[in-house]
C-alpha cells in the first residue's frame, strides 16, 4: 500500500508541477495584457471564485476517496455506485446555487470590492461553479481506488485550455477593456472544465471494473461528511476573499494610494503567490495519495499505515525544504526575468515578502500532511474547528497590520502563518497515531538547505551575471551541494529503491 502512495505522489507531483508552470506562463503574458491593476481584479475574482467551489464541492473529492477506499478495504462494493451518485447529487446542488448567487450579486460584489472590472466574470460563475462541482466529484472516484492518473491528466487539460484559450480570449476581448478581458481569462477557464469532465467521463466509462450493483441511499452518510469537509476547506479561500475586500482598504489606511494599495495586493496573491505555490506541491500530492491509502489499511486494521505515514513524512520533508530555501535565493533574478516590468519598489516588495512567505510554506505544507492524517480517521468537524480559528486569527492579522504603515501588506504574510501555524498545533493535538521520524531525517534537510542557501547568496554577491545564468547557476551548485550534504538521506532512499527494484525484477524471473 505503501507503493500505491509513492506512485500517486509522483503522478500528482509531475502533474502539479506541468500545472503551476502553465500557471505561472499564464499570469505573465496576462499582467502584460490586463495591466498591474487589471491583474489585481482578477486575482480579486479569483479568490472569491476558489472560495465559492471549494464551499460548494471542495469536500466532495476528500469525501469520496476516503468512503470509496474503506467500501474497498471490506469488500462493501455495493456501496460505492451508491456513493458516486451521492457525490454527484450534492455536487450539483450545491455548486449550482453557488453559481446562481454570484450571478445574481455580481454587481455589488464588484463595487464592494472596489473592482467594477470583475462584473462580467462573476456573471459567468453559473457556468463556471457548477462545472467544477462536477469535476470534484469524478476524480474523487479515482482517487478512492487509488488512481491519481486521470486526476492529474485532467488538470493538465484543464491548464493547457486555460494557457491557450484563457489568454487568446483576454487579448480579443481585452481590446474591448479590461472588463472584457477579465471575462476572457475566465471564460477559457470555463471551456478548459468542459475538456477536463469529458476526458473524466470517457476514463469512467472505460473502467468496467467499478462495480454496478447496490441501489441503498448513502446520501445521508454522504452528506454528514461532505458538509464540515467543504466549510473546513472553504475556510482557506473564504479568508483569501476577505482579503480581497479588506487589504486594499486597510493599505489605504496605512497612507497608499488606491491604485498603488491594489497593485500590492496583486503582487501578493498573483505574483508572489504563484511562485511560492509551487513547494506546495509536494505536500498537496502527497495529502491526497495518502489519505485513501491510509484509509484503506486502517479499515483493513493493518499495521502498515504507521510505517507509510511516516516514510511520507520523510520524503516530503526531504523534497520540500531545498524547493522552498532555493526559491529564497533566486526570487529576485526570477521575478526580474518572469515580470520585467516591475518597477524597483515593486520587486523589492515581491523579493521581502517571498522571503517571509517562505516559513507560511513551510507550516502549510506540515498543515495539509496531519490534517490528511486527521480526515483519513474521520475526524472532519475537528479538521473544520481548526480551520475556522485559524481562519478568524488570520483575518483579525490583516485587518490589524495592514493598517499599520511599518507592516503593510506583510500583515497578509503575518496572517498566512498564524492560520497554518494553528491548524497544524490543533492538528498535532489530535492526532494520536505514533509517527516514528528520526531527528536525523529531520534535521540534516534543515542544516543542508540552510549551507546551500549560504553558498548560493555568496557565490552570488561575489559574481555578476545575467538574471537566466544567475538562476541556473544557483540551481545547479545548489542542487549538488545539498545532494552531497544529505548523502546519507538519499543513499538509503536509492538503496531501498533498487532492492525493491531487485525484489520485483526477481518475482517476475520466478514467474516466468
Amino acid at each position: 500500500m505503501s507503493k500505491s502512495i509513492g506512485k500517486g505522489t509522483i503522478v500528482l507531483i509531475v502533474s502539479g508541477l506541468i500545472c503551476k508552470l502553465l500557471g505561472a506562463f499564464f499570469r505573465l503574458p496576462l499582467t502584460s495584457i490586463l495591466g498591474i491593476e487589471g491583474i489585481g481584479v482578477f486575482q480579486m475574482v479569483m479568490s472569491v471564485y476558489s472560495f465559492v467551489l471549494v464551499l460548494t464541492s471542495g469536500g466532495v473529492a476528500t469525501a469520496l476517496s476516503k468512503f470509496v477506499s474503506q467500501a474497498r478495504a471490506r469488500g462493501d462494493f455495493a456501496k460505492i455506485k451508491s456513493l458516486i451518485r451521492a457525490a454527484i447529487f450534492y455536487s450539483l446542488l450545491f455548486s449550482v446555487l453557488g453559481g446562481g448567487v454570484l450571478f445574481l450579486l455580481a454587481k455589488p460584489i464588484a463595487l464592494l470590492q472596489g473592482a467594477a472590472g470583475g462584473r462580467l466574470a462573476y456573471e459567468l460563475m453559473i457556468l463556471l461553479i457548477p462545472l467544477g462541482g462536477v469535476i470534484a466529484a469524478l476524480r474523487g472516484v479515482f482517487q478512492g481506488y487509488e488512481n491519481m492518473t486521470p486526476t492529474a491528466i485532467s488538470q493538465i487539460l484543464e491548464q493547457v485550455f486555460k494557457f491557450a484559450l484563457g489568454l487568446g480570449l483576454s487579448f480579443v476581448l481585452g481590446k474591448r477593456g479590461a472588463e472584457a478581458g477579465v471575462f476572457g481569462a475566465f471564460l477559457g477557464i470555463a471551456i478548459g472544465e468542459v475538456a477536463a469532465i469529458i476526458f473524466l467521463a470517457i476514463s469512467m466509462k472505460m473502467k468496467t471494473s467499478f462495480p454496478v450493483a447496490g441501489e441503498k441511499s448513502e446520501r445521508g452518510i454522504f452528506l454528514k461528511a461532505v458538509v464540515p469537509l467543504s466549510l473546513g476547506a472553504a475556510v482557506l479561500p473564504f479568508v483569501s476573499a476577505v482579503d480581497s475586500f479588506v487589504v486594499s482598504a486597510r493599505l489605504a489606511v496605512a497612507g497608499f494610494a488606491p491604485q498603488v494599495a491594489t497593485a500590492l495586493f496583486g503582487l501578493q496573491t498573483g505574483v508572489v503567490g504563484a511562485i511560492l505555490n509551487f513547494p506546495l506541491i509536494i505536500s498537496t500530492s502527497i495529502s491526497v495519495a495518502m489519505l485513501p491509502a491510509v484509509s484503506y489499511m486502517e479499515a483493513q486494521l493493518s499495521a502498515e499505515s504507521e510505517k507509510a505515514i511516516a516514510k511520507a513524512l520523510k520524503i516530503m520533508w526531504f523534497v520540500l525544504l531545498p524547493i522552498v530555501f532555493g526559491l529564497c535565493c533566486i526570487c529576485r533574478p526570477l521575478y526580474q526575468l518572469v515580470y520585467p516590468s516591475l518597477d524597483l519598489a515593486m520587486l523589492d516588495y515581491a523579493v521581502n515578502l517571498t522571503y517571509f512567505g517562505a516559513a507560511s510554506v513551510v507550516i502549510s505544507a506540515l498543515m495539509q500532511f496531519f490534517v490528511a492524517l486527521l480526515q483519513a480517521k474521520g475526524k472532519f468537524g475537528y479538521c473544520m474547528a481548526s480551520y475556522v480559528l485559524g481562519g478568524v486569527l488570520k483575518i483579525a492579522c490583516a485587518y490589524v497590520l495592514c493598517a499599520l504603515p511599518s507592516i503593510n501588506i506583510y500583515g497578509v504574510v503575518i496572517g498566512n502563518i498564524a492560520l497554518s501555524g494553528t491548524v497544524c498545533i490543533m492538528a498535532l493535538i489530535k492526532n494520536k497515531r505514533k509517527i516514528s521520524v528520526e531527528f536525523f531525517d529531520l534535521a540534516l534537510p534543515l542544516l543542508a538547505s540552510t549551507a546551500m542557501t549560504m553558498c548560493i547568496a555568496l557565490f552570488t554577491s561575489k559574481i555578476v551575471l545575467s538574471p537566466i545564468m544567475q538562476i541556473v547557476c544557483s540551481v545547479i551548485i545548489g542542487g549538488v551541494l545539498y545532494a552531497f550534504l544529505t548523502y546519507p538521506i538519499l543513499a538509503e532512499f536509492i538503496s531501498q529503491m533498487w532492492h525493491k527494484l531487485k525484489a520485483k525484477s526477481g518475482g517476475t524471473n520466478q514467474t516466468q
